[in-house]
């Protein structure tokens, strides 16, 4: 069995409105308005057709209609709101309105977003926090000459067309956790969006390498999840035991729970081989120094930055504070997908080995991840890549 990793993740937690669905009229609080996405969706590509659906629920219905007129803080002329203003009925609870991108083609990077309430509410209404969201910038670039060179001798030699998947390329994960508690899988999430996919520097004709730039497996948003679950939104970092090291962090880089970041994944080396097999693992060595075998994602987040700056300015010096905690950090790689994935040392049931296979109908990477001591067993990550025409 090789030894877990302390430090990583746990099932990332969607927030959960039954407490507010339980209640009744004899409710006396603030009534506060929610925002979420309807499949959980934080991030969306300026090219993307399919809108973010927001979810707007209140915490105890009105004697009388509701009508909400919402706004977005953030670059103009990326995107609109359309069903907005919203009207929540009175008895009623819910409404939804959407984020659409214009597809106007006018970033040069991602950008961060926010949704807040425009309009005056009724006394005693308020939004309980603003519904964040990022828009990735999409790199318009065509192939070289060398790059159509290579597509087309793999082409030759297996049949198999990649131009088909780069570019923008659509994409299916279907997650499925386990129970902490009970090791117990969970109900599968399914999940679809849209991966930017490049050729690599290192394709060669004989072995064409893919490289995801964003969303790599369709999971991006649900791996940002599952890091501030560990993070910024774990309990234990604010409890009255808490070390002094995660609020030192926290001040240091402004990182709060409503403070807007970019985090963005990324996965290089998919290297497609002469035979048809497909390799997207690659070795590391873990904190015990053994060796262990992952989907090699790599991180970018925006607080880690502010983290890297504030220790070269010598404004936090972990490396020399003996009370400070291996996990007090930003840094995504801390936390998520740190260990390996090769057997099945866990004996729940949810482990699947890696496999990736193409076909004429699509290209599926199988795999797992694992995060830390919180979790009880695997996450099966089942992800289909559909062929652009």
């Amino acid at each position: 069995m090789k030894k877990m990793s302390v430090f990583g993740c746990i099932v990332a937690a969607l927030l959960s409105f039954v407490g507010c669905e339980e209640l009744g009229n004899e409710f006396e609080g603030t009534n506060y308005i929610y925002l979420s996405e309807k499949s959980g969706k934080s991030t969306m590509l300026e090219t993307d057709t399919e809108p973010l659906t927001i979810e707007v629920m209140l915490t105890k219905a009105l004697e009388e209609d509701l009508s909400i007129t919402f706004k977005c803080v953030g670059k103009d002329g990326v995107v609109e709101l359309q069903g907005n203003p919203v009207k929540i009925a009175a008895g009623q609870k819910t409404a939804t309105f959407t984020v659409v991108s214009l597809n106007a083609g006018v970033l040069e990077a991602a950008e961060n977003y926010s949704i807040a309430v425009e309009s005056a509410l009724p006394e005693g209404v308020e939004l309980k926090e603003q519904f964040q969201f990022v828009v990735n910038y999409v790199e318009k670039s065509d192939l070289t000459a060398e790059q159509k060179a290579i597509l087309d001798a793999y082409k030759v030699a297996t049949g198999i067309d990649l131009s088909k998947y780069l570019g923008v390329v659509t994409v299916n994960a279907v997650i499925t956790g386990t129970d902490p508690e009970t090791c117990e899988p969970l109900d599968p999430q399914t999940v679809t969006g849209s991966t930017v996919i490049a050729l690599s520097e290192e394709s060669t004709a004989e072995a064409p390498v893919l490289k995801m730039l964003s969303n790599p497996m369709g999971i991006q948003d649900y791996m940002y999840g599952v890091f501030r679950s560990v993070t910024v939104d774990y309990e234990d970092w604010y409890s009255e035991y808490a070390l002094e090291c995660y609020t030192t962090l926290m001040n240091a880089i402004e990182w709060t729970p409503e403070s807007q970041e970019v985090f963005s994944m990324s996965l290089d080396g998919i290297t497609f081989n002469a035979d048809k097999n497909i390799d997207f693992l690659a070795t590391y060595v873990d904190e015990y120094d053994e060796e262990c075998v992952r989907v090699p994602f790599e991180y970018s987040f925006t607080a880690y930055d502010r983290e890297i700056a504030a220790i070269e300015g010598g404004v936090i010096d972990p490396e020399n504070d003996d009370e400070w905690a291996p996990d007090a950090t930003a840094n995504p790689a801390a936390h998520l997908n740190n260990s390996d994935i090769t057997e099945d040392w866990f004996e729940c049931g949810n482990f699947v080995e890696s496999t990736a296979v193409i076909d004429e109908s699509g290209l599926t990477f199988t795999f797992c991840v694992y995060g830390c001591w919180l979790d009880s067993d695997f996450t099966r990550v089942v992800a289909t890549y559909t062929p652009n025409n």
